[in-house]
């Protein structure tokens, strides 16, 4: 009678001959890495480690040369412009150890040009309505319904994010 075989050893023998170039070792490693750093981040963010505790926990990865500048790439992709990011800026820059200045900038500066358009647009609503005879203090314009608001703020945080990525890419290392 024939011997009957497991799945695991049905596949062990169709993959005795396969082997992983270390080119496909570097990519899973550079994978693992990026998934350790995030989830990292993710606890700290999260408010379950603090900046010591992260810090630790990032010296025992093995990131290899280019570790903190990839965690901090890593990190760099969760900065949403139209959010807070306090925790994240205090990451790449606590507890990696970068200078984010030039970050810094991109989201004043974002946050300005966010808060002066939204201004104009108000003024503009507010005008389109006082033209069809709609006024008074109880008139407050709807930015989300506006179209051209909406799209023009879309763009805004497309550029940042544009911008955002080119620095995060610079980032250096703080003396």
């Amino acid at each position: 009678m024939a011997e009957i075989k497991s799945t695991l050893e049905l596949v062990m023998e169709r993959t005795r001959h396969l082997s992983m170039t270390e080119e496909d070792k570097r990519k899973q490693a550079a994978a693992a890495f990026k998934e350790a750093v995030s989830r990292l981040a993710r606890k700290y963010l999260d408010g379950q480690i603090n900046l010591d505790r992260f810090q630790a926990e990032f010296n025992q990865l093995e990131g290899g040369a280019s570790g903190r500048k990839d965690a901090a790439a890593e990190i760099g992709r969760r900065i949403d412009p139209a959010d807070n990011n306090t925790l994240l800026l205090d990451l790449i820059k606590n507890g990696l150890n970068f200078d984010i200045s030039d970050i810094e900038a991109i989201l004043h500066h974002f946050s300005e040009t966010v808060l002066c358009e939204q201004d104009q647009a108000v003024e503009r609503i507010k005008a389109d309505l006082l033209e069809k005879g709609i006024f008074g203090s109880a008139v407050l314009p709807n930015l989300e319904a506006d179209k051209g608001w909406s799209g023009r703020r879309l763009e805004m945080v497309e550029t940042a994010r544009v911008e955002l990525d080119a620095q995060i890419a610079q980032l250096r290392r703080r003396q």
